[in-house]
């Protein structure tokens, strides 16, 4: 084995050592970005982004849902409180999430649905609508939105 062919074998260990991490990290990228434009968040950020940590109220650390056609399987951190509805995504999606904040008055039009034994509340956000969202039932226990459905 001759010095061109060593050096050959170099390139390419650092080529996949510095381009393959580069190149995940711009795809990843690229499909968090899509899925926010796609699914509705990004419009709904428009509205809704917070920076504020929510106060008192009940936590839900895994929680599944939908904006629109994009799906977040157990990815989603959702917390109730007297006022509305905080949502944000966990660390590894939150590139083009920034965490919404979603108060009670602007949930509209709430739905109760039913999939593989699960319980689903889907609805509209905005008046007019920015974009809708099913999560799960559980998150709403002793909300106005459970009130609304009753």
């Amino acid at each position: 084995m001759g010095t061109g062919s060593t050096l050959q074998v170099w390139l390419i260990v650092l080529l996949i050592i510095v381009v393959w991490p580069l190149f995940f990290l711009l795809l990843w990228s690229a499909i968090l970005f899509f899925m926010s434009a796609a699914g509705g968040w990004r419009r709904l950020a428009r509205t809704y982004a917070t920076q504020e940590i929510p106060f008192g109220g009940r936590a839900f650390p895994w929680v599944s849902g939908m904006v629109g056609i994009a799906r977040y399987n157990r990815t989603l951190i959702v917390t109730t409180n007297a006022a509305g509805i905080h949502i944000k995504t966990r660390r590894i999606f939150r590139f083009s999430h920034p965490a919404l904040f979603i108060p009670w008055g602007d949930i509209r039009k709430p739905q109760r649905y039913s999939f593989l034994r699960r319980e689903y509340i889907t609805f509209d956000v905005g008046a007019p609508q920015l974009a809708w969202m099913r999560l799960d039932a559980a998150v709403f226990d002793g909300t106005p939105v459970a009130a609304a459905l009753l």
